[in-house]
């Protein structure tokens, strides 16, 4: 789950980016589906998660004098696909850090069409059953009482990654 980094008076914090659309106005809040952008007032900044082909991507889209910058340059004919790590500047002043980095969180497997084998005991994974996705290289691991497939041991055995699910973010904004 992509996520933007938003500063206040105790420092830099992820808010996480689950709705559609964001209007990034000082405070990042977000908007129904069907919100027009009004491009008149010159101020407005807009962040539309996307669905291309099953490959997630956010883009940013700004008004022609809105003094949006994303990485230290204008927005080119008022859009932008945003990467891991960029930065945004208003033109009020807010500084915000987008990142595609995301937690090692139990959720329920899903399922799809062809089965799915857990990264450490090559079980198939059952559709519901409590499973955990790698933030690092995307192999899927179960994780439940009796199949503690993803924190067996300190580190994914594919990439390294950290498996205690309370690690954090490897990266924030610096202070």
């Amino acid at each position: 789950m992509a996520h933007l980094w938003v500063q206040d008076a105790n420092g830099w914090g992820a808010q996480r980016l689950d709705a559609a659309q964001y209007e990034l106005a000082g405070v990042l809040s977000p908007l129904a589906v069907e919100a027009p952008m009004d491009l008149a007032n010159g101020k407005t900044a807009r962040l539309i998660r996307t669905d291309a082909g099953g490959m997630l991507a956010w883009a940013l889209i700004v008004s022609r004098n809105s003094g949006v910058r994303v990485n230290s340059r204008g927005v080119v004919a008022g859009l932008c696909v945003l990467s891991d790590r960029d930065e945004i500047h208003t033109d009020d002043g807010t500084q915000y850090f987008f990142s595609t980095e995301t937690l090692a969180t139990v959720i329920p497997f899903q399922g799809v069409e062809r089965p799915v084998y857990c990264g450490r005991c090559r079980e198939p994974i059952e559709a519901g059953a409590p499973a955990v996705r790698c933030p690092g290289c995307g192999i899927w691991f179960n994780e439940s009482a009796e199949l503690p497939c993803w924190t067996y041991t300190d580190k994914c055995p594919f990439c390294g990654h950290p498996t205690a699910l309370d690690t954090g973010f490897s990266w924030t904004p610096e202070e």
